[in-house]
């Protein structure tokens, strides 16, 4: 976000694995510092104010305390606004205790510190366009790996009740025995590799999660409307649905990128057959 506000060639991270820890994340050489926290949630308004400024406390020192190893890290480049990002900022006392810090740190007269320095406590919403752009750009946030065929077996042979009803809806297809065998083992792939991309996704990005399967339940309720029981008579209209629905994520979810997209999208059709909101008519001999 902050690339694309003040330009990617105006902003440098600090690493903290090697001489990083210095009390701020990256700087801008217009004169802003960052420092992001995220306490482990839920916590009270209290709870949380107490975290916020402890945290806040601690790497304000560091400028103090390593005032020589910032000066060198920042060079001519002089501090004027030291902005504290958080998810959540419900406490009119942080205000507080940053405009005291503030003070403080001015008083100190540290060679990069402006003379107007101030401290800003703030969430992401202060840079809520670049965040809709960031949110909205297609991206890999998580990579869909491949599932081994092993586990796809194991799957099978754990589910073997899901398996056969799948397996009966196939039939209705007129498909050779291999053939629909083939098809439930693709079916299961997708399953498996959806399934394990959108647990990864929830453990990074919950809020993308919670737009990817709010989507599908949204499709799913109206899968009966759209295609009511019986309606569906091959597997080329199993693909409109894919199509469908891939069409959904990506305007509901538009950070997601193709790849999950449509891994979702088949693993989704799978689920449907095994529990049954989706079926195949049976095909008429011709």
């Amino acid at each position: 976000m902050a690339r694309r506000h003040y330009g990617a060639d105006q902003v440098q991270e600090i690493p903290a694995r090697h001489g990083g820890d210095l009390g701020i994340e990256a700087f801008t050489f217009c004169g802003r510092a960052f420092q992001c926290y995220a306490p482990v949630e839920p916590l009270s308004t209290a709870e949380r104010y107490e975290k916020h400024r402890d945290k806040l406390s601690t790497d304000l020192r560091k400028l103090v305390n390593k005032q020589k190893e910032l000066h060198k890290l920042l060079g001519d480049v002089k501090i004027s606004n030291y902005i504290f990002l958080v998810p959540i900022f419900d406490s009119a006392h942080l205000v507080q205790h940053a405009s005291t810090k503030s003070e403080e740190i001015r008083s100190k007269n540290l060679p990069f510190i402006a003379n107007d320095f101030k401290i800003t406590v703030a969430t992401d919403a202060i840079y809520a366009a670049e965040r809709n752009e960031v949110l909205e750009r297609p991206t890999t946030l998580v990579d869909v790996v491949p599932t081994p065929p092993g586990e796809v077996d194991d799957w099978m042979q754990g589910n073997s009740e899901l398996a056969q009803v799948t397996l009966g809806k196939l039939a209705k297809l007129r498909l050779s025995p291999a053939a629909q065998r083939s098809y439930l083992e693709q079916l299961v792939n997708q399953f498996l590799d959806s399934e394990n991309a959108l647990t990864r996704l929830r453990e990074k990005y919950p809020d993308q999660w919670e737009a990817a399967t709010g989507a599908r339940v949204r499709k799913e309720r109206k899968l009966v409307l759209e295609y009511p029981p019986g309606s569906t008579n091959s597997a080329a209209d199993v693909t409109s649905i894919v199509r469908s629905l891939k069409e959904d994520l990506s305007r509901q979810a538009p950070a997601l990128d193709d790849a999950f997209v449509d891994a979702m999208s088949w693993g989704s059709i799978a689920d449907w057959l095994m529990r049954c909101p989706l079926d195949f008519e049976i095909e008429s001999a011709s």
